[in-house]
């Protein structure tokens, strides 16, 4: 038996920077904790993920993380559980842009409580019993170690990246006849800010983005971007044949609140429900003199509501 896993998915790219991009890590100059959590398909509650990531820079170019993530599947039945840390490094350019690259490892814990599931020949016809079955099981826990690398240029105005998780193709086995494999997943992004610059409070920008995802034989495209002035931030996107997402953020000093909602556009006959995201990051800020003035590994701040 040959099967393959695949991540969870979050659909507020930029305001979870290091799940998108290793590259990514220390970018915003100064120490940043960022949460993230998901509910996909709310009348079944069976599909819960969240995210949390710390990350800093570290000396004048470079950047550290910390991050974990716990997803819940099938009410439970399939736990995943991950922490890890990422170091990245940009060189600042010529014409003011910069190049960077990332490196992340991760351990991962996963476990499959086999009891939750309900088996064929445990059903019998004009009865509610659940019989014993005879189906072999595997093991309940499994655990794994990988490694990651994202890439990133990035100017005054443009970010684009590229993130492979997963290089190593750990092997996900509950059961010793399975050949299942956690396959690796690429992350592609672009995006580009058009800023109306202004001395009043009306001042805003339009980032236009595109993000790319696939993963074994799975594939998203969203096309999609921002609105955003010093406080609010809306956007929309089209996930391919998938779904539409509207977003919203807010921004309060070092705050930011994000808010996520996917409206399938597959046809289903029966209604799973709304898929839900929330975000939080807080900057940290320097007290007396800011170093990150001087760090030359910074990224230009293009989702100001949702970084």
């Amino acid at each position: 038996m040959n099967s393959k896993a695949q991540d969870v998915y979050f659909s507020q790219f930029y305001a979870n920077p290091i799940y998108l991009n290793s590259a990514l890590a220390g970018s915003e100059g100064n120490p940043r904790l960022t949460l993230a959590h998901r509910q996909q398909w709310s009348n079944l509650q069976a599909y819960n993920a969240s995210y949390f990531s710390f990350d800093t820079p570290l000396g004048k170019q470079s950047g550290l993380a910390i991050h974990a993530l716990n997803d819940q599947q099938m009410d439970g039945v399939i736990k995943n559980n991950a922490i890890g840390t990422t170091l990245s490094h940009r060189i600042e350019l010529n014409n003011r842009a910069v190049i960077g690259s990332g490196i992340s490892l991760n351990y991962f814990q996963k476990s499959f409580d086999w009891s939750g599931l309900t088996f064929e020949d445990q059903l019998s016809a004009g009865s509610s019993d659940r019989y014993p079955t005879a189906e072999r099981f595997g093991q309940s826990r499994t655990n794994m170690v990988d490694i990651g690398v994202g890439f990133v240029y990035a100017t005054d105005k443009l970010v684009a990246g590229l993130n492979i998780s997963h290089i190593n193709t750990p092997q996900e086995r509950f059961n010793p006849e399975s050949d299942a494999i956690l396959p690796r997943r690429y992350s592609a992004h672009i995006a580009y800010r058009f800023q109306k610059y202004s001395y009043s409070k009306k001042a805003y920008s339009l980032t236009p983005s595109i993000v790319y995802e696939n993963q074994a034989a799975m594939e998203y495209l969203n096309v999609g971007g921002y609105w955003s002035n010093n406080f609010l931030t809306l956007g929309t996107w089209y996930r391919l044949k998938q779904a539409m997402v509207f977003t919203i953020g807010f921004s309060y000093q070092q705050f930011n609140l994000g808010y996520s909602y996917d409206h399938s556009l597959q046809n289903a006959q029966i209604n799973y429900g709304a898929t839900n995201e929330f975000t939080m990051s807080y900057r940290f800020q320097w007290k007396g003199k800011d170093p990150s003035k001087q760090y030359r590994g910074k990224c230009p701040d293009l989702y100001k509501s949702l970084r």
